[in-house]
């Protein structure tokens, strides 16, 4: 039986769920939204998250920079005004329950929160609202479906935001001004640094798209490249297609791979999808004709038709 703590803690609107954190040995936690068993939640935190007292979470949804849908992701605060965010990562397999303490669990699912810049979300809300003029940023993260947008400005220091934008102040007021030079910079270097990243490991990560690291010097140049198209790749998962477009061209990867192979299978598979059902739809609406049946002739309708062979019909008559 796996060890936890079980946190009822009403669920605040907007499915935000404040959640008191305990110091646990254990690396994960179950948290919950009521008193049934069916609506807790299986967390995996590192050890660092919780173990301070002070420290609160709080899941909120806010839209995905790639797909614009709504995605949860973790607030966390402590007593020293420090704010962190984390995307929580769902994983999910049927036919699974947890054990808690004496009762079954039948909610299977395994959240994990792992670090995100907080640029990413910020990016798509400064394209739309200050790419021709400086708004501040308090005008700038505002999304009536997701009202929890706001709260991204707790985790984005200006200096961060320095990096993406132009700054211009009016007394105490600081506006920002969307600049995709510096956007493209930060998003190029970012690439470059986790490609080193991924060149120093070893295992299934350093071995994506057939990477392999060998110590032939002619090989060299054909390796970084690998690690850097892993590294393209990961990024641009947090990047509207365009954007990532934009992010492959100022990377020099060839015009074929501009669009993410990932993402480029997923359209076109909905793309054929949607074929095949109108292809579906036209041939049931067309009608089919088929050969008329061939019309079975008694033996007393036979016999009839050959009495009749030799006598004249009774229009006959009435002619001139």
């Amino acid at each position: 039986m796996l060890l936890g703590k079980c946190l009822q803690n009403k669920p605040a609107p907007h499915h935000n769920f404040p959640l008191k954190i305990v110091c646990l040995r254990v690396s994960f936690l179950f948290l919950s939204g009521c008193t049934m068993s069916a609506n807790k939640f299986f967390f995996v935190f590192k050890d660092s998250l919780i173990e301070s007292d002070d420290a609160s979470m709080s899941i909120v949804s806010l839209r995905n920079p790639a797909t614009r849908n709504a995605t949860k992701y973790l607030f966390r605060r402590t007593s020293k005004r420090a704010c962190n965010l984390y995307e929580v990562n769902c994983f999910n397999e049927q036919h699974r329950s947890w054990f808690i303490n004496e009762s079954v669990c039948s909610n299977g699912k395994i959240f994990l929160p792992t670090p995100i810049d907080p640029l990413f979300l910020v990016l798509p809300y400064l394209v739309e609202h200050c790419s021709e003029r400086a708004v501040p940023l308090d005008q700038i993260l505002i999304d009536d479906k997701f009202p929890c947008t706001s709260q991204l400005a707790e985790v984005l220091p200006a200096a961060r935001l320095s990096l993406i934008a132009d700054e211009k102040r009016a007394g105490s007021i600081l506006a920002l001004k969307y600049n995709e030079t510096k956007a493209l910079e930060w998003l190029v270097s970012k690439c470059h640094r986790l490609s080193k990243v991924i060149g120093t490991e070893e295992g299934p990560t350093a071995r994506s798209l057939n990477y392999i690291k060998e110590e032939k010097e002619n090989e060299k140049d054909e390796d970084e490249k690998s690690t850097l198209h892993t590294a393209f790749g990961i990024v641009s998962d947090y990047l509207s297609l365009e954007f990532g477009r934009k992010l492959s061209v100022a990377l020099g990867f060839p015009e074929d791979e501009n669009i993410s192979k990932k993402r480029k299978s997923v359209v076109d598979l909905e793309s054929a999808v949607v074929k095949r059902i109108k292809k579906e739809e036209n041939h049931d609406t067309t009608p089919i004709k088929l050969p008329a049946a061939e019309k079975k002739v008694s033996a007393k309708a036979k016999a009839l038709a050959k009495a009749a062979s030799g006598s004249k019909s009774i229009s006959s008559f009435f002619k001139k």
